[in-house]
């Protein structure tokens, strides 16, 4: 298993960027998405597909001590999510 020490500041995240940590361990750091999107179409479209534009994915980690702030900004998007088991994030955090 990996371990992460990981601080990510606003300008670590780039707009319409997306970013996926998965079996890690996050201690003693903040996690900060600061994604600006913008005029965005972002879909996901069958069973199970997925779509993510300026959005932060934790999945299967441990995360200790500490911080998750989505500071993302949004305008003008769209998202969307067809078909079973789709799913579609801008400027978002997922823990999973």
């Amino acid at each position: 298993m990996k371990k992460i020490v990981l601080m990510l500041g606003a300008a670590a995240l780039v707009a319409s960027s997306s970013m996926v940590m998965a079996k890690s361990t996050v201690k003693n750091s903040a996690i900060i998405n600061a994604s600006k999107n913008k005029n965005v179409l972002n879909a996901a479209i069958g069973t199970g597909a997925k779509a993510s534009v300026g959005s932060v994915t934790i999945k299967n980690s441990k995360v200790k001590n500490s911080a998750i702030i989505n500071a993302s900004k949004n305008k003008n998007v769209l998202n969307a999510a067809i078909g079973t088991g789709a799913t579609a994030d801008t400027g978002s955090v997922r823990v999973e």
